[in-house]
């Protein structure tokens, strides 16, 4: 990708363009991310999907899940969007138990190490 240039205001130096989005934002302004419109009134976050792809990176296990599940919504917001609802909360079950198996694995690590 093509260097990103500093901020034209404080000339801070930015490692992607996540980071530069951010920074340029007014302090009233919440985070850029920007929308699909789907079907039925639905949305995609794409702003937030990049962003989260960007952050796997260097887990492509994780971004093949990523990217699977959003092509699920997005074929489901096309051919049936009743369906839509139980993919949903399929994939906001799976999320919410990726974060307590991360929340448990920190609480035991703090306890062994007697913290």
């Amino acid at each position: 990708m093509n260097k990103i240039p500093p901020c034209p205001i404080c000339n801070e130096e930015f490692q992607n363009i996540f980071e530069a989005a951010d920074h340029l934002l007014e302090e009233n302004e919440e985070e850029f991310d920007p929308k699909l419109i789907l079907p039925n009134g639905y949305s995609l976050m794409i702003g937030s999907l990049l962003r989260r792809i960007y952050e796997l990176a260097n887990y492509p296990e994780d971004v093949m899940k990523v990217c699977e599940s959003t092509y699920g919504i997005l074929y489901a917001a096309e051919t049936n969007p009743g369906a839509m609802k139980n993919i949903i909360q399929d994939i906001v079950v799976d999320q919410n138990m990726a974060n307590i198996d991360e929340e448990l694995k920190n609480l035991i690590n703090d306890t062994e190490s007697g913290e």
